[in-house]
C-alpha cells in the first residue's frame, strides 16, 4: 500500500531492513469535529546511520528515534480518553534505517510521494524523507493544523546546541500554545 501511494521516500528508508515499514494512520474522529488536526510522528524504530553508520558509542540509544511516534500514540489515547470534540488523526510513518546490501547508498535517487527527486547524500538524514511523504498524504485530509513531532535531534544540536529544542512554524498562535503546553 506504501508502494501504491508513491512514498518513495520512506520505502528508501526502509529498503535495508527485513522487517516491512508501516505507515500507521490513527483516526479520532468524534461528531461535530470542527476541522482536523493532522500530528505527524517520526518513529525509526532502530537508527543505525544506513550506510553512514553512527558511532558505536551513540549506537545504544537509536532505539529512541521513535520518540515522535510514540508521541502521536500518546495522543490519540489521551484524546479518546478524553472524550475530545476535535478531529485528531495521527501518521506515523514507521521503519528501521539500517545497513544492509538493499540499503540506500549515497549518490541513489529517490521520488517522494509529491513526485520530487530527493539525492541521497547521507543516509542518516533520514528523518527528512520519511516525514516528506507522510506530510504529503497529511495534505489529503486538508487539515486546519498539522503539527510534525520529530526528534531530528542531529540537526537541531547542530542549529540550537544541547540546551534548546527546535520550534517552527508559521502560526505564532498555535507557536505560543505549543511552547507553553
Amino acid at each position: 500500500e506504501i508502494k501504491k501511494l508513491g512514498m518513495g521516500a520512506f520505502l528508501g528508508v526502509a529498503q535495508g531492513s527485513a522487517q516491512p515499514p508501516k505507515f500507521i494512520i490513527l483516526d479520532y474522529n468524534p461528531r461535530n469535529n470542527g476541522g482536523t488536526i493532522i500530528l505527524v510522528g517520526k518513529a525509526i524504530t532502530f537508527d543505525s546511520g544506513g550506510i553512514s553508520i553512527k558511532h558505536s558509542t551513540k549506537m545504544d540509544k537509536m532505539k529512541y528515534d521513535k520518540a515522535g511516534g510514540a508521541a502521536i500514540l500518546g495522543v490519540i489515547h489521551a484524546a479518546s480518553k478524553l472524550h475530545l470534540h476535535q478531529r485528531v488523526v495521527g501518521l506515523i510513518p514507521a521503519t528501521e534505517n539500517l545497513l544492509s546490501g538493499s540499503a540506500l547508498k549515497p549518490g541513489d535517487i529517490l521520488t517522494s510521494a509529491e513526485g520530487k527527486t530527493i539525492e541521497i547524500i547521507n543516509t542518516d538524514a533520514e528523518g527528512r524523507l520519511i516525514l516528506a511523504d507522510a506530510l504529503n498524504y497529511a495534505l489529503g485530509y486538508k487539515p486546519k493544523v498539522i503539527v510534525d513531532i520529530a526528534t531530528l535531534t542531529g540537526a537541531c544540536v547542530i542549529a540550537l546546541g544541547n540546551v534548546a529544542s527546535g520550534l517552527l512554524g508559521n502560526d505564532e498562535g498555535l507557536k505560543g500554545g505549543l511552547k507553553k503546553a
